[in-house]
């Protein structure tokens, strides 16, 4: 089983206030109709994505006050975008709740889809705009614009976060993950920030709870039948096989098949984001989460396998 973890710990932004006409990308439709119906769909919609980012939050009750659900419901939304990977941390993101309810996901002016919508074309919404390196790794910079510079020691790396002003590092491998990590203002504060990544998307986590799956099979017969399926479909198509005929449609319309923990961003401020030590330890807390997010995103999969799927 190939080993896949991670957890974060970010300071939440302050979200922006609702911007009355808003207006979506010219290519994505508004819906119609949109009723009481459509909000409640967006509020468990939402819920359930965040859950695949493995963050607790009651939805609900936030909405439930419009005054602060922008702030609240867009620091959300930044923090889940930090752990999916998708590393876009160049875009301002925002979660905007309209009047009718519907919770509207933005990045920059575009309108990049909503709570309520099918998960994979979300999920594709956001991929599109990724720009990732032959490592699945992103290949923006956070910063926009300036000088990256590799990791090349830690006496290197010390001058930089005690004495540099804004900085962006290259990824590097460190720790068995990749790591960069970069220093710019956000909220009228300077931040440094550490982001450890590992990129192992849905489609493979979902691999690796399939042989956990058959391994835990206790018909020996069985297994080695899936065992011999596998070889021409794969362990997924292998298990969804022995399952009712309706399983695979129904595990694709999961949000956790397509939204998966790969990276980790722990933000410091204040005097911290200058201290060489404490960056150190928030590079710890940031690789260790990721690792431990990721186990449990595979264990996740393996019990959501080995459920009904309806």
């Amino acid at each position: 089983m190939s080993e896949t973890s991670s957890r974060q710990s970010v300071n939440r932004q302050s979200g922006g206030r609702r911007k009355e006409g808003a207006s979506p990308a010219p290519d994505v439709a508004m819906p119609e109709g949109k009723t009481s119906q459509t909000a409640s769909g967006d509020v468990t919609g939402f819920q359930r994505l965040l859950t695949t980012a493995q963050i607790d939050a009651d939805v609900a009750g936030i909405v439930a006050d419009p005054a602060t659900a922008d702030a609240r419901l867009t620091a959300l939304l930044r923090e889940a975008l930090d752990r999916w990977g998708y590393g876009l941390h160049h875009l301002d993101h925002r979660a905007v709740l309209t009047d009718a309810g519907e919770l509207q996901f933005f990045a920059g002016k575009t309108l990049v889809g909503r709570a309520g919508e099918d998960a994979e074309h979300l999920a594709r919404s956001y991929a599109s705009l990724s720009a990732p390196n032959a490592d699945g790794l992103s290949d923006w910079s956070v910063l926009g614009e300036g000088y990256r510079t590799p990791i090349k020691s830690a006496a290197q790396l010390r001058v930089l976060i005690e004495d540099a002003r804004d900085f962006e590092t290259l990824w590097t491998s460190e720790r068995g993950l990749f790591l960069r990590l970069w220093r710019r203002t956000e909220n009228g504060q300077e931040v440094t920030a550490a982001e450890y990544a590992q990129p192992v998307n849905a489609a493979q986590l979902l691999g690796d709870a399939a042989w956990d799956a058959i391994q835990g099979i206790k018909d020996r017969a069985l297994q080695r039948e899936l065992m011999e399926r596998s070889a021409k479909g794969g362990l997924l198509q292998a298990f969804l096989s022995a399952r009712h005929k309706d399983a695979e449609r129904h595990l694709g319309s999961l949000p956790e098949t397509h939204f998966t923990v790969q990276s980790n961003v722990v933000r410091l401020t204040g005097p911290e984001a200058r201290d060489y030590t404490a960056v150190r330890a928030a590079q710890k807390e940031s690789a260790d989460g990721l690792r431990a997010m990721q186990e449990r995103a595979v264990k996740a999969m393996v019990d959501l396998l080995r459920s009904d799927l309806r």
